[in-house]
């Protein structure tokens, strides 16, 4: 039998590209029947049991977002307090949220693609310091203008964190998990908030405002965690044609997990020039064939943060506005708000029990009929019941949608472009959770009845899914990244 040519010695040769990993039976292994199994780099990860070391990225990637989550909703709780110490106006109170919301929209555009050109996970360390030390900043603020300058680094780091650390879980995920560990990404992202809120409700009565972003600062420690415990993608060090460099990681964890008589060799050498870094202009120009399913997930993502993030700022105020004391408005959005990980649990399930595209679009079909009905209750005043019924069911089918669209965000997309195609798709969205809120009051303020604003914004949703279906041909359920772009 024809060995396959080692490649550790192709470190600078411009003639390296993985290959597609095998898809037979006999490329599945466990660790009982790995001994004396000849594999390359990309079929172990492909078809690794649940190591040790997998476990260790699922926990540092959920603290991670967990950190993010309460680092993102602290203000919520602090602009009451902060509002009153600078003595500001709602306006100017309603400023510091949107810087945040202005740096989550420039750290995914612009921070986020740096980790297709100096890796994962520098790109993923820096993010985390970023944020921690916009917590820092905030947590000193000594003006208002400069907690409006801190929001911003927060936000920079907040919005870059998600597509490196989702393209990290992607690339070292075994495929038959790789919709479970993507989808752990919003959920503990959203599990931050509920922390966050509890964490506020002890905190700042006692010790201040300030007192929830100096507990932000904790995120400092996760770039330690990060650099002594994760090693970089070895798919992105393949990509650069680092083979020796991505040998070693994949030889360690192997030698981790208890498989040291596995074979592990580099995938054979092919034609196609390695991948060098790219400036600017060569990922806008690498980005082009993709251009369609990147405005499919982005215009979706879009069009569900404008809906669901524009109602979520303001469903307490919503309530209010309709009659109901403030401390019965916060206890009604709290029951909405708490089925936001049930539902992106069920996401999690869903999208692997069907393509993907058709799994967005029944959400999106379902979400849209209860927020609908959410419209109708105000329109016809139907009973409490029914008002809160409906937007707990529309909370759980949308959030369920973010799962999918940052699993399908990771897959669509070849590893030399995928943090840059993550970050701008992500950055779309941030534009939608920008002006969502921005658009609820501005109509709210020309007299436009609650409930038409409703159906205004059951629209876009429905279209963007509709449109995924004839953009996205491509149903990468259980198949491995390199077969997905072949």
């Amino acid at each position: 039998m024809k060995q396959p040519v080692i490649a550790e010695q192709a470190e600078g040769r411009n003639n390296f590209r993985p290959p597609v990993a095998a898809t037979s039976a006999e490329s599945a292994f466990t660790p009982e029947v790995a001994n004396g199994k000849r594999m390359t780099y990309i079929e172990f990860l492909d078809n690794s049991p649940m190591t040790p070391f997998l476990w260790i990225l699922l926990i540092g990637v959920a603290l991670a977002q967990i950190l993010d989550g309460i680092n993102f909703q602290s203000t919520a709780f602090a602009l009451p307090l902060i509002g009153r110490e600078f003595k500001i106006n709602p306006t100017a109170a309603g400023l510091i949220a949107s810087m945040t919301g202005i740096g989550l929209f420039f750290g995914a555009l612009i921070i986020s693609p740096l980790a297709d050109r100096f890796g994962r996970k520098p790109i993923f360390q820096w993010v985390l310091f970023t944020y921690a030390f916009g917590a820092f900043l905030s947590a000193i603020a000594w003006s208002y203008e400069s907690l409006l300058v801190a929001r911003v680094i927060a936000g920079l780091g907040i919005g870059a964190q998600f597509p490196v650390a989702f393209a990290l879980l992607a690339e070292f995920a075994p495929k038959r998990l790789r919709h479970i560990f993507v989808a752990l990404g919003p959920l503990f992202y959203s599990v931050g908030w509920f922390c966050c809120a509890m964490l506020s409700t002890w905190l700042i009565p006692r010790f201040g405002w300030r007192a929830i972003y100096w507990l932000g600062i904790s995120s400092m420690l996760m770039t330690v965690y990060i650099w002594r415990l994760l090693p970089e993608s070895p798919r992105f060090l393949l990509m650069r044609g680092k083979v020796k460099e991505a040998g070693n990681v994949v030889k360690d964890l192997a030698r981790r997990a208890g498989m040291t008589e596995v074979e592990l060799v580099a995938p054979p050498e092919t034609n196609t020039k390695a991948v060098e870094k790219l400036s600017l202009s060569q990922r806008i120009s690498a980005l082009r064939p993709e251009f369609w399913s990147v405005l499919a997930l982005g215009g979706f993502y879009f069009a569900n943060s404008i809906q669901n993030t524009g109602f979520s700022t303001w469903l307490p105020s919503i309530f209010v506005g309709q009659g109901f004391t403030l401390t019965r408005s916060f206890r009604f959005a709290t029951i909405i708000l708490v089925v936001t990980p049930i539902g992106q649990l069920f996401a999690m399930w869903l999208q692997e029990r069907m393509p993907r595209k058709w799994a967005m679009l029944l959400l999106a079909t379902l979400s849209s009929a209860f927020f609908l009905a959410f419209g109708l209750s105000f329109e016809f005043k139907w009973p409490i019941e029914v008002m809160v019924g409906s937007n707990v069911f529309y909370q759980f089918f949308s959030q369920g949608i973010v799962v999918i669209l940052y699993t399908l965000a990771t897959e669509l997309f070849p590893t030399r472009i995928r943090g840059s195609s993550m970050g701008l798709i992500t950055a779309v969205g941030r534009i939608g959770a920008i002006t969502g809120p921005f658009v609820v009051g501005l109509l709210s303020t020309l007299g436009t009845a609650i409930h038409q604003i409703i159906y205004y914004f059951a629209i876009p949703l429905l279209a963007a899914a509709i449109l995924c279906l004839f953009l996205i041909r491509i149903d990468p359920r259980q198949k491995t990244l390199e077969q997905i772009h072949t």
